[in-house]
């Protein structure tokens, strides 16, 4: 084989390794950024067969790079394109904020005011109906309260009726007791209550009367009282050893009555002393015990006759106990 054949097969394999080393830069810039590893493998690839190439076929793929070049800086201006127009458009957003700040803040002072005045109203209303309604219940009240007022009077006038009513009551009552008492002490006008005469456990009516008339008849003069004279004799109260129980004797005669009282006196000075007195009520006899011991330095004696109550005082003046005078004389403190 001549010199030019060799030539032309060595310039057919440079022809060859070109190409596929162009096509390989081609793949290379196509292929996404994840790739771009094995697109520097494959640039590895594309310069091992260049040093086994000669220096014409190096200069040829040294036109390749320019064009990678040229893709790369289209690549930034793409990036700077986006990231300015990016600043312009947060540019344009603050304008508009500032711009339309006064009337946002405007709109919002508008809708405050008209929350406040809405809620202003709503309060506005409702404190116009609980003042309705305090105004009801004020009304209510004063009427309550005239009722109440109209209800006092009525019941202080009540309160008064009653008073009168009880103090009448009271009167009436005291009155009442005056009179039972009287009748109660007219009942016993013909009765005699003797005080001394000997007791014992087992004494009957019948041995009580035969005592009486033995000692009356015995001691009185001139008397002659005989069973037939009395109505009834009894002793009064529970025996006891210490003091004889006082008899009642019931005369059917005044006239006999009237004289064993006349020697009450005489009775009383014997050796036994015999009592004589009027039978009194309990009333009575309790008034004739305050006056005869609550006013000791006034009264210097006191008796009884056909129950009505005297006493005598220091100046020897004779006075009667009226029915008028009972509570005076008991309501007294007793004296020591």
């Amino acid at each position: 084989m001549d010199s030019n054949g060799l030539n032309k097969k060595a310039r057919e394999k440079r022809a060859r390794n070109t190409s596929s080393s162009i096509s390989e830069a081609y793949i290379s810039l196509n292929e996404p950024a994840k790739n771009k590893p094995s697109r520097k493998k494959s640039k590895g690839n594309r310069f091992a067969p260049l040093s086994y190439s000669n220096a014409d076929s190096a200069n040829e793929f040294e036109t390749e790079e320019p064009e990678q070049n040229t893709n790369n800086k289209e690549t930034n201006n793409n990036d700077l394109d986006i990231a300015t127009e990016l600043k312009e458009i947060n540019s344009k957003l603050n304008n508009v904020l500032t711009k339309d700040s006064s009337e946002l803040s405007t709109l919002i002072k508008n809708i405050v005011l008209q929350l406040k005045e809405e809620m202003l109203s709503s309060v506005i209303l409702r404190i116009e109906k609980v003042e309705s309604e305090l105004s009801d219940k004020e009304i209510e009240n004063n009427k309550l309260s005239q009722t109440i007022s109209e209800m006092k009077c009525k019941l202080n006038e009540q309160i008064d009726e009653n008073e009168h009513i009880r103090k009448q009551l009271k009167q009436q009552e005291s009155n009442c007791e005056m009179k039972i008492n009287e009748m109660d002490q007219y009942s016993r006008r013909s009765n005699i209550k003797i005080d001394g005469m000997p007791d014992n456990d087992k004494e009957t009516a019948n041995e009580t009367t035969a005592k009486v008339l033995e000692t009356l008849n015995r001691n009185i003069p001139d008397l002659h009282l005989s069973e037939h004279d009395i109505d009834i004799t009894h002793r009064i109260g529970k025996f006891d050893n210490r003091k004889p129980r006082p008899i009642v004797l019931k005369l059917i005669s005044r006239i006999k009555r009237s004289k064993i009282m006349q020697s009450a006196k005489i009775l009383r000075r014997q050796k036994t002393p015999l009592y004589i007195n009027d039978h009194l009520t309990k009333l009575n006899n309790h008034v004739l015990a305050c006056v005869r011991k609550k006013q000791r330095d006034i009264v210097t004696s006191t008796w009884s006759c056909d129950g009505v109550i005297y006493y005598r005082d220091v100046n020897e003046i004779v006075h009667k106990v009226t029915h008028d005078q009972y509570k005076y004389w008991i309501d007294l403190p007793w004296s020591n």
